[in-house]
């Protein structure tokens, strides 16, 4: 008799594939997203720089 059966192996293996997976989240590479500040209705100079900004794009597109 073997000292573990295949069911016990299969076990095994399973928790350290996530556990594995588990360190490679941790100290996996990080991509950090930069996002553009959310324009609030009281932010008036905001609104205006999107706005010069969106007229720039435009008219380097034409």
């Amino acid at each position: 008799m073997p000292l573990l059966e295949l069911p016990h192996w299969l076990i095994i293996a399973g928790a350290l594939l996530v556990l594995v997976g588990l360190i490679g989240l941790a100290f996996g590479p990080r991509k950090e997203v930069a996002l553009e500040p959310e324009l609030l209705p009281g932010d008036l100079d905001a609104w205006k720089a999107e706005q010069h900004r969106s007229e720039e794009q435009s008219r380097s597109a034409a």
